[in-house]
């Protein structure tokens, strides 16, 4: 009786550790897959230099509800001590919409305030961490419902997030806006297109320059090459452009009229039109001079027309 007591309870102990140590490993097992899918989240370091990433493990497959995972961690301060957040106290979040792969976020009047180095690293950090969501690819901020601009009152319009860089280095000067840009001149008869792929790298003091002034103002500065030609005189003044609903409308000094070379008032224009149409937010483009929507554009074209993408006249 006593041997088979005894036997019976050493073959109930290794029965016993074997279920303990599936439980565990199940337990684990299971808190791993709870983690989810990681997501790097950009914060401002203490000193408001730079730029540090913390990965986050989304909750949800949803997209709009990982959109608020990531602004409300973006609102919140993270367990890092060397880190703050990088929408700090009075900088509240209004509203936010997702429409497609971009997401707007209305932030409240505070954010006028940051310093200009500091504005640009959590702009950086909002377009860098809510693009790092799948299915986010551009990102616009405005300010109490206003479009955010640049210094001099311009719409910076989407972003992305190879629009910043960092370079080596902690101070907030080395926080570069990288673009590329495709752009369209002329070729050497002047009666056709080629097409240009140019990387600009810029640092924070130009980095709110609206994308479709840049734009226009690498076509004005012409080709870095030989082997493509200038559609518009260098010493034309671009005097105004905005955004709205995908149209682009600019407005020229009168240097725009005065032809280059022996350019046509096609490769002109659609220079000009092809190029911005590049840009995602940009699918029309309608131009005025000195402010004149009136008349024609070199006897050609009325300036009312609005113009769409033209790329018949592009060499391949």
């Amino acid at each position: 009786m006593n041997f088979g007591s005894v036997g019976r309870r050493h073959m109930v102990f290794p029965v016993l550790v074997i279920a303990c140590l599936m439980m565990i490993l199940t337990d684990g097992c299971s808190k791993t897959e709870e983690k989810g899918t990681p997501v790097d989240i950009s914060y401002l370091n203490k000193n408001e230099t730079k730029l540090v990433t913390e990965t986050h493990y989304f909750e949800s497959e949803d997209t709009k509800e990982r959109i608020v995972e990531v602004l409300t961690l973006l609102c919140s301060v993270p367990d890092n001590k060397e880190l703050k957040a990088t929408l700090t106290t009075g900088i509240n979040i209004i509203t936010y919409s997702y429409d497609g792969e971009q997401v707007i976020v209305s932030l409240g009047e505070k954010y006028k305030e940051l310093p200009k180095t500091t504005e640009v690293l959590t702009r950086a950090a909002l377009v860098r961490s809510l693009t790092n969501i799948p299915g986010v690819r551009y990102v616009m901020i405005t300010v109490n419902g206003e479009s955010l601009t640049d210094l001099s009152g311009n719409a910076i319009g989407i972003m992305t997030a190879d629009m910043f860089v960092d370079n080596a280095g902690t101070q907030v000067e080395t926080v570069e806006s990288k673009v590329n840009l495709r752009l369209y001149f002329a070729n050497e008869s002047g009666d056709g297109l080629i097409t240009v792929n140019r990387e600009l790298t810029h640092n924070a003091d130009v980095s709110n320059v609206p994308m479709e002034k840049l734009v226009v103002e690498q076509l004005i500065s012409g080709p870095a090459n030989d082997k493509s030609y200038p559609t518009i005189s260098p010493g034309t003044k671009l005097i105004n452009s905005t955004v709205k609903d995908g149209v682009c409308y600019l407005t020229f000094d009168s240097t725009l009229i005065t032809a280059v070379n022996n350019v046509t008032t096609d490769v002109t224009i659609y220079s000009i039109v092809n190029s911005l149409v590049e840009l995602s937010n940009i699918n029309k483009v309608q131009i005025a001079i000195e402010g004149n929507k009136d008349g024609k554009f070199r006897d050609k074209y009325e300036l009312s027309t609005v113009f769409e993408r033209n790329l018949s006249l592009v060499e391949q």
